[in-house]
């Protein structure tokens, strides 16, 4: 039998790191990544960060 890290689906790897290019962007996904290592009721603070911050990049966007 295969080792997988918590929450993986057999067959399935972890995702290269991949960048948008926008600082801000990445800033904000990086986020959404360290989730794992959070307790789940701490999870929608960090969703409406990083729902904020990509609301204020595009904000910027259209000024």
């Amino acid at each position: 039998m295969h080792e997988h890290a918590p929450g993986a689906i057999a067959g399935q790897h972890e995702p290269a790191a991949q960048t948008t290019g926008d600082a801000a962007v990445d800033a904000a996904l990086t986020r959404l990544g360290q989730l794992d290592a959070l307790p789940v009721r701490a999870h929608v603070a960090v969703f409406d960060a990083v729902h904020g911050a990509l609301q204020d990049r595009l904000a910027d966007e259209g000024a």
